[in-house]
């Protein structure tokens, strides 16, 4: 929207009208589209083509179902359509309405337990931190039995990270989990184990690069869905996919783009810098 502002000019005749136009907008694309495959589309010529992960650089948001926005690095300064949150979200609520009701008679129907949150964009901003600040926090997540525990143990050793040791909860305390703030806990032979947030903030204070290391477990035949939903529900938090193919390549790659993340701009979301 814009807004006039009209000023009294005592000296001349007349009045200035200044408009203030609404800051650009940075949002991460958390699906993708193709706007030849989509017949909503005013002008499939005048859309955006996108990937989930890509930053748009909103420009207009004036109409309520057609955005203009051009692709961060892309070479094309011209904008183009994109489809809005609010019309996104109504169209996938009719589609899934639709496909609920072409279900056939006496189908058992599993309601999806997060059915009205609908991902599509998020409002993100740069972020670089400053020499005083403390250095970022790196998770690394990956399973033992594609070479995970080899990477982090190399990682720890040659490019000098400092990990987050679990802190041992005995059997009959298991309330302290809420006092002290844990953000993952386990269980292993009768005793709860677990990362406290305290000793995240206590590394990064002796400005350090902590290390946190996430390793999921699932049963076979849970794996691939669960993994499935991982990447659905947290994947665009994912700077980087490493693909280990040898402990050498695996490490040298590691290292460069550790040291990207702390020297370069970081698009992060903006409830994360407000907050």
């Amino acid at each position: 929207q814009c807004y006039s502002y009209v000023f009294d000019q005592s000296q001349s005749q007349g009045s200035i009208t200044l408009k203030i136009i609404p800051a650009v907008v940075y949002l991460r694309a958390l699906f993708d589209y193709t706007p030849f495959d989509d017949k909503a589309t005013p002008c499939q010529e005048a859309g955006l083509p996108f990937k989930r992960g890509d930053i748009l650089q909103v420009v207009s948001q004036e109409d309520t179902t057609w955005w203009q926005a051009k692709k961060v690095g892309d070479c094309n300064l011209r904008a183009a359509l994109i489809p809005s949150t609010q019309f996104q979200e109504s169209l996938r609520r009719s589609f899934r309405l639709k496909k609920d009701r072409q279900s056939a008679p006496g189908e058992a129907h599993t309601p999806d337990a997060n059915h009205t949150d609908f991902l599509i964009y998020e409002e993100v901003t740069q972020y670089l931190p400053r020499p005083s600040e403390r250095p970022r926090l790196i998770v690394l997540i990956g399973r033992s039995a594609v070479g995970f525990d080899d990477i982090e143990e190399t990682a720890l050793v040659f490019l000098g990270l400092f990990a987050i040791k679990v802190t041992l909860i005995h059997n009959g305390t298991v309330f302290f989990l809420f006092f002290c703030r844990f953000i993952e806990y386990g269980e292993y032979k009768d005793n709860l184990y677990g990362t406290s947030l305290e000793s995240i903030n206590r590394v990064l204070d002796q400005n350090k690069v902590c290390l946190v290391d996430v390793q999921p477990e699932f049963s076979p035949p849970e794996m691939n869905q669960s993994a499935e939903r991982m990447e659905e529900c947290y994947g665009h938090w994912v700077d980087y996919v490493l693909v280990r193919e040898d402990p050498v390549s695996a490490l040298a790659e590691l290292q460069v783009v550790l040291e990207r993340v702390q020297m370069e701009p970081q698009w992060v979301p903006v409830s994360w810098v407000r907050s």
